[in-house]
C-alpha cells in the first residue's frame, strides 16, 4: 500500500535530517519506523489502562454494561490524546 503526505518545509527537513541522523535507508523506512513505535505506545497506553482497571475488579466475567463502560473509557482515553 502506498500513502502519501504532505508535511510543511519545516516538518520536511526535521523528517529529512532526523532520518539521516538516525541512519534510515528512505523516509519510508522512517516513517514506517514512526508508526510502528506509535502501534506500540498506544498499546502499551491500552495495556496499562486495562491493568489499571483490573485492580480492585470483582472476580468474574463484567456484565454487558461495564464491558461498554471498559471500551467508552478506552475510546474517550484516546480522543484526548488527538
Amino acid at each position: 500500500m502506498t500513502i502519501n503526505i504532505s508535511l510543511n518545509p519545516d516538518l520536511a527537513e526535521f523528517a529529512r535530517a532526523d532520518s539521516e541522523a538516525r541512519a534510515f535507508d528512505s523516509m519510508s523506512e522512517y516513517m514506517r519506523d514512526l508508526i510502528r513505535n506509535r502501534r506500540r505506545e498506544q498499546i502499551e497506553a491500552d495495556v496499562a489502562f486495562l491493568e489499571k482497571a483490573i485492580q480492585g475488579a470483582p472476580p468474574g466475567d463484567p456484565s454487558d454494561e461495564e464491558t461498554a463502560e471498559i471500551y467508552a473509557g478506552i475510546k474517550a482515553r484516546r480522543k484526548k490524546k488527538t
